[in-house]
């Protein structure tokens, strides 16, 4: 390229606000965030019973009126009937 040539490339560049960068002049990225631990095992394994605990609830009035505060264990279904306790994460929650 003749530098009559090289001159009026870099007079248009100047003109159309070109600029060349240095790719090793661009600033550095962020590191990756840190990924969290895993969660701890559970403490209940496959076959072991599950511990005793209590759960509240509200129980309907015959006549329809305000519902009564209740709780449920577990042990009070032990020998009469089976249990499967399932965990739904933000299940009937809004949002």
């Amino acid at each position: 390229m003749s530098p009559r040539s090289l001159l009026w490339v870099s007079v248009l560049a100047v003109l159309l606000g070109v600029s060349v960068v240095d790719a090793s002049a661009q600033a550095p990225t962020a590191p990756a965030a840190p990924t969290p631990p895993p969660p701890p095992p559970p403490l209940v394994k496959v076959g072991q019973p599950m511990p005793d605990f209590v759960l509240p609830y509200l129980e309907a009035a015959p006549d329809g009126g305000r519902p009564s505060a209740k709780t449920a264990t577990l042990s009070s279904f032990k020998g009469k009937q089976s249990v499967v306790v399932a965990f739904y994460p933000a299940a009937f929650s809004p949002g």
